[in-house]
């Protein structure tokens, strides 16, 4: 029995610290990491650049897995 007392201390006491962090920081502007839950399982199935399927690739495209691409000059890099 006590276990499960303490069990249930520590999962509230973690439980208020993550919200008291969400609550301080928010969600950042543009929303959360990942997408979808399609886009979370593309970039946690392993490797550098898992292979990527074509209704993968649609969905990326119909999601913008990969943002907006962004247009610059070499001179306003220097």
């Amino acid at each position: 029995m006590r276990k499960i007392i303490g069990l249930v201390i520590v999962t509230l006491a973690v439980s208020g610290g993550l919200s008291a962090c969400a609550s301080k920081y928010g969600i950042p502007e543009g929303g959360p990491h990942f997408a979808s839950w399609g886009h979370l399982k593309y970039s946690t199935r392993g490797g550098e650049k898992p292979a990527l399927t074509k209704a993968e690739e649609k969905q990326a495209k119909a999601e913008g897995w990969w943002g907006i691409p962004i247009q610059y000059n070499i001179d306003e890099l220097e």
